[in-house]
This record gives C-alpha cells, structure tokens and sequence, in this order.
C-alpha cells in the first residue's frame, strides 16, 4: 500500500513539503523588499509622498486653512489653551499659537504659504448647561464653552494675500 503507483511512494512527498515552505518564506521576503523599495523610491525621489494641498484660489487656501483650525480643535488638540500652551508643531505668540502650512495652487508647481493663527478668547457656558456660581460659570472639562479666534492668511503669486477671520465655539 506504500508504493502509489510507478515507482511513487508516501516517504518522497515528505521530504518536498519542507522545501516548500523555506521557498514560500523566502518569496515572501523578496516581494516585501521589491514593494518597499518601490515605496521609498516614490516618495523621498519624485515627492509623491509630500503632504500639500492644491487649491485653485489664495482665497479658497484661505478658507481651507480656517478649516484645518476647525477640525484640529474639535480632535482635542487646544484643549490646554488655557495654560498657554500650545500642541506640538504649533509655536506659542503671545497668547495664540500659529502654524505655517504649505499649499501649491492647481496648475502651479509653486509652493505658497498659509499662516494660521488661533487663539484662545474666552469661556461661553454652552447652550443648556446651568450655572454653577453667581458670578459666573467655571470652564467645563474637554474644553466645551471655549471661544476661538481663527485667523488664516494665505500668500499667492505675485504678491497676493487673501485673509479670513473666523470665531469657533467649541
């Protein structure tokens, strides 16, 4: 019952099943070293991998900086605004934090520059919350109430600026 026929036998396939699996280990390397090499040659040679936004005005670069703020401050990250302190990658100016994004415009291989600027005005109680005190409300934890200014300038070609100011209550 060993032999399976023409000269095949059970004790012949034991010894490929163990070649077989060094191969598969060894293909495995080399299509993840082929994949990363292709990753690091597209992104650090021709910057595909370079994180700028394309927009087709200063103005709406503007806008989309305004934006940026918004959603940096409803993730959590100025909710320590009232130590003056500001989250990594911002730098502190007086009692605000501001932060330089770049941008190309479409059609454009010119990097411009978007200033944003946002800082801390004051504590609001939301909308149904009671006060706590008479002489007024005490700011509640995870920043709720916290008023924001938004500032973003964004410089254009030949000397463009565009600037929009927003108010966020968070």
């Amino acid at each position: 019952m060993e032999a399976c026929g023409r000269g095949h036998t059970s004790e012949k396939y034991k010894k490929v099943k163990g070649v077989a699996l060094i191969s598969v280990l060894v293909m495995g390397v080399m299509v993840a070293l082929v994949i990363g090499g292709l990753y690091y040659i597209l992104t650090r040679t021709m910057l595909t991998g370079e994180r700028v936004r394309v927009y087709t005005s200063t103005r709406e670069a503007a806008v989309g900086g305004v934006n940026y703020a918004v959603l940096q401050i409803k993730g959590g990250l100025f909710d320590a605004m009232d130590q003056l302190g500001c989250p990594a990658g911002w730098a502190l100016a007086g009692n605000c934090c501001t932060a330089n994004l770049n941008y190309r415009l479409s059609g454009t291989t010119e990097t411009f520059r978007n200033t944003i600027t946002i800082c801390l005005r004051g504590y609001v109680p939301p909308p149904g919350e009671a006060l706590t005190a008479a002489a007024g409300a005490r700011p509640q934890p995870g920043g709720r109430g916290y008023v924001y200014s938004i500032i973003s300038e964004a410089d254009g070609p030949q000397g463009s600026r565009s600037r929009v100011e927003a108010v966020w209550m968070r």
